[in-house]
């Protein structure tokens, strides 16, 4: 834009030479025979039909683009990480919720295993209590992937060597041994 809003502006121009001009050999000593031209120009854009101008707002226009684009970019990574931040806090929550349940579910079907021995309950009353005993472990198996993932997306939002179009199955596959590279 500097280079347009320049462009603009007059330009000035001063070149001269200094020289010796002599008829003979022995007179190139004497003073008389230096010259000297010193000459200086002025130029100015009289009438460019608002061309200059025109490139000067387009220039500034492709700058405040450009600005533009930069601000989308950054607000966007920091939407990223903070998505990650929240989904984060959210599962580390959740996953300790589920160990608190799973730790009551194994306490409730080793209390109703104790009370089948005993005579007290039916044996329907067990499964039903293994069955929830093993729903919420794999609840809190599932809370801990949920956990993983999310740490993998804040490592991403954050610029943590990501590259786009590579994942892991291809990167653990074509480092295998015996595994042929094509």
């Amino acid at each position: 834009m500097a280079q347009a809003e320049a462009a603009r502006a007059p330009n000035f121009t001063i070149s001269g030479s200094l020289g010796l001009s002599a008829l003979t050999l022995a007179a190139l000593t004497h003073g008389a025979s230096s010259v000297s031209v010193l000459l200086g120009s002025v130029t100015l854009p009289v009438f460019d039909g608002g061309a200059r101008r025109a490139q000067v707002r387009a220039q500034q226009a492709a700058l405040d683009q450009a600005g533009s684009v930069y601000t989308a970019t950054v607000l966007t990574a920091l939407k990223d990480v903070e998505d990650a931040l929240v989904a984060l806090r959210g599962d580390r929550e959740r996953l300790a919720h589920l160990r608190l349940a799973a730790e009551a579910a194994a306490n409730s079907a080793m209390l109703a295993r104790q009370r089948y021995s005993g005579g007290v309950i039916d044996f329907q009353t067990v499964l039903d209590t293994q069955r929830t005993q093993l729903s919420t472990q794999d609840s809190v198996v599932t809370a801990g992937v949920d956990l993983s993932a999310d740490h993998v997306r804040l490592y991403k939002a954050l610029g943590g060597g990501w590259r786009p179009g590579s994942d892991a199955t291809s990167a653990s596959t074509a480092d295998a041994p015996g595994v042929p590279r094509s």
